[in-house]
């Protein structure tokens, strides 16, 4: 389960770079501000998932290392 979440972690990563390189191609046209806004929350909603996706795996490396030891 754990090496499933990191993987998942890997194509946030994915995502976030496509949603950045997009933004970055844009052009800097006025009609352009509607999709610049929508990526920017697109990458906001992608930040908190990969913080959530890394407090889980924080907090399974935790059981599995307590769980190795015992």
């Amino acid at each position: 389960m754990l090496s499933k979440l990191r993987e998942v972690l890997d194509y946030v990563d994915y995502a976030d770079s496509e949603v950045y390189t997009a933004l970055d191609h844009l052009p800097d046209y006025r009609a352009n501000e509607s999709s610049r806004e929508c990526l920017s929350q697109a990458e906001s909603y992608i930040d908190n998932v990969r913080d959530m996706l890394l407090e889980v795996v924080a907090k399974m490396n935790t059981v599995d290392d307590i769980e190795a030891v015992s």
